[in-house]
Order: C-alpha cells, then structure tokens, then sequence
C-alpha cells in the first residue's frame, strides 16, 4: 500500500474495495477513479482525477453489456442489440447502478462541487462508475475476467430484469421504427389527437399506428413526450403479439 496516501483516501478506498469485493494491487487506481477534475484542482498535493479511467471504462462496460447481450437474446438483430446497450450504456442507466453500489457517497469533489450537490449528478455518477471498472481493468494487467465477474455479480441479474420490463432508457420510437421494418416493412405513423389546457401548460395526445396492426395513444407535455407514451405502448404490444414468432429483446 502506498505510505504517501491520506489516510481519508485509504478509508475511501477500502470502502470501495469493500463493495466491490476486489482489492487493489495499486492503491492510486482507486483513488484516481474516485477523484473529479474539481477535487484534483482544489487539493494541496498533485493528484489526478479520473478522467483518463473513464475513458477505459466506458469500452470496457460496452463489452461485458454486449456478452450480456448477445447470451441472453440470441435471436435478437444487431438494431435491436445496438438501441439496448446505448440504452445501458447511458447517463441515466449507469449512474443508477452508480447508485446501487453507493459511489456518490465515496467521490472526491470540490467544496463548489459538494454545496452544488454534484455528487448527485447523473453525469458525474456515470463517470465515476465507468471509472471505477476501468481502474480494476487496469489493476488486473488489462484482463478483462475480473471486471466482467464484478459486475455480472452485482448487475446481470438485475440488468436483464430492466430490459425485459423496460425499465430502462430507451428510444421508443427508433426500436419501434426496427421493430416493425423488420415485421412489417413499414414505419409508424403519428399524428396528433388533441391538445389541451392553457397555453403553457398544454397536454398533448398523440396517436401511434402501424399499418392496420396496432393503434396505441400516448400523452404528454409535449408532442415528443406523448409520441414516445404512445410508441412505448406499441412496442411492447407488437412484442407481446409477435414474441412467439421469434425470441426477441
């Protein structure tokens, strides 16, 4: 372990190796993962932020998403794989498992940053999570095993149960639009039903139809908002109707 560490950087650091189920052969990886831009600027010593890991991370992620992918839905086509795993690899999806492993309580910010409550950002928290598997890609000789059974240990499972329920962020329109080119040879159609309540706080209806297959209506503050309702209900509707034709995400 290296003696010129803070001991509040080896707290943190074996709080996060605690978590992770994993101890670092280099203890600066953990640290440099952990460590925003803001933190790294403010601190009295030179110390580096994760910046650099996140990058790593971020392909490395993409990866073990993709075997995840390709083993589960085996049946499913390279468009329906590529919106998934954009739809994982995200902001909004990444900093929830951010979340789930508790790594906003161990980022290192700045005093701006933390009055800001930066550590709640959805950004920041998918940054460092990205970061934090590209330390251990590092610390491992760039072996990809060990941050594939990391993350398989705590969010495959869980991984899996958001795509088949949809609780993930998706494009509904644009897996909608694959979905029924490839069923149907068409696209979808919308068109708008009504709008309702004052002007700055209307309620939009849209409506979604797929040739003589399926109408679905959707509402929203906004004309995209309820076309995305709309689109969503007709995707899982279409998937439902068509799941037996072949075994599809």
């Amino acid at each position: 372990m290296s003696s010129n560490l803070d001991r509040e950087f080896l707290e943190r650091i074996k709080k996060l190796e605690q978590k992770l189920g994993y101890v670092f052969k280099d203890k600066n990886l953990p640290l440099t993962a952990l460590t925003h831009s803001s933190f790294a600027a403010e601190y009295h010593k030179e110390i580096k932020d994760y910046e650099v890991l996140e990058f790593l991370g971020d392909a490395v992620l993409s990866l073990i998403v993709s075997e995840i992918l390709i083993k589960t839905f085996p049946e499913a086509s390279e468009g329906e794989l590529s919106q998934t795993r954009s739809a994982v690899i995200s902001e909004a999806y990444l900093s929830r498992l951010a979340r789930i492993l508790g790594l906003n309580e161990l980022v290192l910010l700045s005093r701006g940053e933390i009055a800001q409550k930066g550590m709640e950002r959805e950004s920041l928290l998918c940054d460092v999570f990205e970061s934090v598997f590209g330390a251990v890609y590092v610390d491992c000789d760039y072996d990809i095993k060990i941050p594939r059974e990391i993350f398989n240990r705590f969010f495959k499972d869980y991984l899996i149960e958001s795509i088949k329920k949809g609780n993930i962020p998706r494009d509904y329109k644009s897996i909608l639009q694959i979905m029924t080119q490839r069923l149907f040879g068409v696209v979808p159609k919308y068109s708008m039903v009504s709008a309702e309540g004052p002007e700055h706080e209307k309620i939009f209806t849209m409506e979604c139809s797929v040739d003589n297959v399926v109408r679905t209506f959707g509402t929203g503050k906004s004309k995209k908002e309820a076309e995305t309702e709309a689109a969503k209900k007709a995707y899982f509707y279409l998937k439902e109707r068509y799941k037996d034709k072949k075994k599809r995400i």
